[in-house]
């Protein structure tokens, strides 16, 4: 029998090729949904605001992890920013490249297991990557050790596990009124899906506490809250009902976190 233990290295292999194969399965349509595409000019706008938040006016070296479609990797080129991306599905970074060509490096890789030396970095953002980590001291310890002392880390997370009684409502009506609109479904497989975040370090859900610790506990001196709502705000002026109900009926945030 197959050991699904999340500890066991076997088993986290195991598990992270069906993350891979589950993501590559849907980069066709990623771009299609809420909240992973920049849709409009102020989303764009608001992204390059919390950017900046976190990782001031200059141009830095910035490392993309798990850049997926190439949309984190946007907002930063147009903020005049140097790109390292890196995804480890040949599926999206194949979307990524065609967007940007040669104006970011998009590199297969695995955010877990960095190849880059030492103090490569002045600063590194991911997006909906930590919730699906299979190892979190082990990446965050990587993440650490890229980093130039004094180097930034943008986490753009949330927990996608539970809901408030209100968030369920809000759920529940976003279903509706996308099926009563006819608006369209994305369909996903949803056993696939069950199967590996029941297996996910963070299957109870993802917290920007628990997660401040974590860090805090790998050696980043200072974590601070970034303003998400900003980019929320955007997406939802541009989205329709349905799409606009859902993003907030889970729990989403930022954080920014300095290496000393």
């Amino acid at each position: 029998m197959q050991d699904t233990n999340a500890s066991s290295p076997g088993a986290n292999y195991s598990l992270k090729e069906e993350i891979r194969a589950y993501w590559s399965s849907r980069a066709a349509s990623f771009d299609q949904q809420v909240g992973h595409a920049i849709k409009s000019e102020a989303e764009l706008a608001a992204f390059q605001s919390l950017l900046r938040q976190a990782f001031g006016t200059e141009s830095r070296d910035v490392l993309d992890l798990a850049c997926g479609t190439g949309e984190i990797t946007r907002a930063l080129l147009s903020l005049g920013h140097k790109v390292t991306a890196i995804d480890f599905s040949d599926a999206m970074l194949a979307r990524a490249r065609a967007k940007h060509g040669d104006k970011a490096r998009i590199l297969s890789g695995d955010a877990e297991r960095l190849l880059d030396d030492d103090e490569s970095y002045d600063a590194l953002v991911t997006r909906h990557l930590v919730w699906t980590l299979t190892d979190p001291e082990a990446a965050f310890a990587e993440w650490f050790r890229v980093l130039k002392p004094g180097g930034r880390l943008l986490v753009i997370d949330g927990d996608w596990i539970n809901r408030s009684w209100i968030q369920n409502l809000i759920n529940r009506g976003a279903t509706w009124l996308r099926e009563r609109s006819g608006g369209t479904v994305h369909t996903t497989d949803k056993e696939a899906f069950d199967s590996i975040t029941r297996r996910f370090f963070f299957r109870d859900g993802l917290s920007y506490e628990r997660l401040g610790a974590m860090l805090h506990e790998a050696g980043f001196a200072r974590i601070e809250p970034a303003d998400y709502r900003q980019v929320v705000r955007a997406q939802q002026r541009s989205a329709a009902l349905h799409d606009a109900l859902r993003l907030v009926s889970s729990t989403r945030f930022a954080l920014v976190a300095t290496k000393a």
